[in-house]
Order: structure tokens, then C-alpha cells, then sequence
């Protein structure tokens, strides 16, 4: 339950990065006006949890006929013109593991949108200025931070300059981390990421607002906003997505929400799941990749008779997976295979929930 004070939606970015050809100087791009809706919102009953939703309705007639003349594109470049090795680098595998073309560009500083009154998605902190910008000109009160320290690594980015600069302005500044490019694991840490951000909401006074960032600010920070409007003030998943999407291009996985919403509705639990494939005599070794390890991530199978197996304990849900026989991926002709959404042939394994599990099948795959 939470009371959010105002609701509404409005952009603002600082140094953000537009594909215009000729950006007007960062400082002088003001945030702009929006149209905020006074509408409290306790949704501690199912009642004021109704109530909430047609709230939501209409905060998104009246959005529609108030958008702001500036696009949210100012935060995602499309293009991809320009920036350093380190941002091809990571918009190539970006773009690879997410899917999409959006593009960041860390050198040119942090990028924001605001999405609610009380809620700003954004690229990360760099400097302890950024703290104090977003403390003057935006009214934040606390910072959730989902990066990992090896986003920062990646991009040299010290954050002690960034906590001394919050904790200098009076910002409350929070860490849930969250892997980069990985649903399993973003399913995993919602209902964390979603507590600190209705804590760090429930901190805000009036006029003031939190602002959720991962390294670009285009799918851990979303889907952490999404699942908050969608748990906690009551939106339809879709309309949450919309309301964000519209004003911030980017990628939130949307399955994890729904898998993560399932995994409070009938617990956290995993089952002990085997995999495996029979291979070539020849095979010296057999890695698996994906499931809930990520494609990064293979695990090493172990031989099993003729067949080389791998044993793990999984969350209910719809897991992808792939061998790696000497070096070369393939998939089990054998075992089950569907086709992702770039067209990779891999095999597949549902898991179903201890306790009811065709209840909890039947809600997963609705």
C-alpha cells in the first residue's frame, strides 16, 4: 500500500542525448511544464485499489490531451551517431540481448524522463553535480540506483562523488542491484526494487520525487517503474507500460513482470530440473547456456551414461536453453524446441510451482 500525492506526467532531461544535429546547450534546456493531477491514492483495500484505477484512467485521458511538445527521444538516441568504443560496445550487446536499436551515449552525461510527478526514470549518475542538478531543478528526494559495480567498472564511474554529492543536497540514495541485459534475474529482484522505491516514495513531500536509474535508463530502471505502477498504485500492466514507453523509448521486459507477479502469487519456490543431451563419443565437453544462468553463463554438464546432463533447481516458468558441444551451439533435436524472437532454434523447459501447479500454469501461461 502506498499514497502517492500527486499523479501526472511531464519531461525533463539534463545533457540529454537528442539525435538533433544541433543540441541547444544542456544547461539552458529547462524541464518542462506538465500537468499534474491532485489525486491521493491509499491503496490499502480493494476498494481504494478500484478507486485507484479509474484515477488512472483518468490521469490518462487527461495526459493524452497535455503531451509535451518535446520527445522523449531526447533521452534515447535512435541513430547511433557518434559516441565512444565503450558505448558501441555496450549498445551492441545491448541491442543483441534486448533487442531493439535505441543507443547510449555515457559521454554525454545523464538523461532523464520524468514519468509521474513523483517518478523519473533516467541514465545513471556520473558526478556529485548530477546529484545537486536533480536536487534544484527536478525536487528529487531519493535516487534508486540498480547498477551493478561492474556497470560502473565498465565505464570508469566512481560513485563515492556521486554519494557525496547526494548526501551533500539532502538525497536519500539507494542500491538494489540488478545484472544488466538478464530477466531471470530482474524477475528475481522486482519485489525488492519495487519496496525501495515505494519507501524511498513514501519519504518524498509534497513537490518532490524519486529518481529510478540503472546504466542507460532503458530496460532495469522501466521495469522496476512498471512493476511499482502496476503492484503498487493499481495500474493495468499494459497501460503501465504505455504510460512509460510513450514518454521514454526503451525495452522493459515485460515477461518478468508477469513472471515475478506469479512468483508472489504463489510463492518463490524452484523444483530440481534436469537437462541433457546424448553426444558425439568424441565430445570432450558439453556446456549448457541460458536457462536461468544467462547466455553468458554456460554451465559444464556432467557425463551420464551416453548423455551429458545438468542439474538445476528453477523458478516456475518458461526456460530457453542451449549446448555448447566443443565450442559449437546447437540444440537437442530430442527434447523440446521453439524459435526466439531473432530466430534462434533452442530448447525450451517449462516449470511448473510447488503447491498448485495447473493453477499456476494455466495463470503463467494466460
Amino acid at each position: 500500500a502506498s499514497l502517492c500525492k500527486s499523479q501526472g506526467q511531464g519531461a525533463g532531461t539534463r545533457r540529454a542525448a537528442s539525435p538533433s544535429p544541433s543540441p541547444p546547450p544542456a544547461r539552458a534546456r529547462a524541464p518542462l511544464a506538465s500537468r499534474c493531477l491532485k489525486v491521493p491514492l491509499a491503496l490499502s483495500s480493494p476498494a481504494r485499489r478500484c478507486s485507484a484505477k479509474r484515477n488512472w484512467a483518468a490521469i490518462s485521458r487527461a495526459s493524452a490531451s497535455s503531451s509535451s511538445s518535446s520527445s522523449a527521444k531526447d533521452a534515447a538516441s535512435t541513430k547511433g551517431e557518434g559516441g565512444s568504443d565503450l558505448d558501441a560496445g555496450y549498445n551492441q550487446e545491448m541491442q543483441e540481448k534486448m533487442g531493439g536499436s535505441l543507443t547510449y551515449e555515457h559521454e554525454r552525461g545523464m538523461n532523464y524522463t520524468r514519468i509521474l510527478p513523483q517518478l523519473i526514470v533516467g541514465s545513471c549518475l556520473q558526478t556529485g553535480e548530477d546529484a545537486a542538478w536533480l536536487r534544484e531543478k527536478e525536487k528529487v528526494r531519493g535516487v534508486l540506483c540498480l547498477q551493478q559495480d561492474s556497470d560502473m567498472e565498465y565505464f570508469s564511474l566512481d560513485l563515492n562523488p556521486v554519494l557525496r554529492g547526494c548526501e551533500r543536497v539532502g538525497i536519500t540514495h539507494v542500491r538494489c542491484r540488478v545484472n544488466d541485459f538478464d530477466p531471470h534475474d530482474l524477475r528475481l529482484k522486482l519485489p525488492s526494487g519495487v519496496a525501495a522505491l515505494d519507501k524511498a516514495m513514501r519519504e518524498c513531500e509534497d513537490g518532490e520525487c524519486v529518481y529510478v536509474h540503472c546504466t542507460a535508463g532503458l530496460g532495469r530502471a522501466p521495469g522496476v517503474s512498471i512493476a511499482y505502477m502496476y503492484w503498487v498504485l493499481g495500474m493495468p500492466l499494459m497501460e503501465a507500460h504505455r504510460v512509460l514507453t510513450s514518454q521514454r523509448p526503451c525495452h522493459p521486459k515485460l515477461d518478468a513482470i508477469r513472471h515475478a507477479t506469479c512468483d508472489l502469487i504463489f510463492g518463490g519456490g524452484t523444483n530440481r530440473v534436469k537437462v541433457g543431451m546424448k553426444a558425439p563419443v568424441s565430445a570432450k565437453e558439453v556446456l549448457v547456456a541460458g536457462l536461468d544462468m544467462g547466455w553468458d553463463n554456460p554451465a559444464q554438464c556432467k557425463r551420464d551414461g551416453d548423455r551429458f546432463v545438468l542439474e538445476r533447481s528453477l523458478p516456475a516458468g518458461r526456460f530457453q536453453y542451449k549446448f555448447i558441444v566443443d565450442g559449437k551451439w546447437t540444440y537437442c533435436a530430442d527434447s523440446p524446441v521453439t524459435t526466439d524472437d531473432g530466430g534462434n532454434s533452442n530448447n525450451f523447459v517449462d516449470v511448473v510451482a510447488m503447491g498448485d501447479p495447473v493453477a499456476d500454469y494455466v495463470i503463467r501461461s494466460r
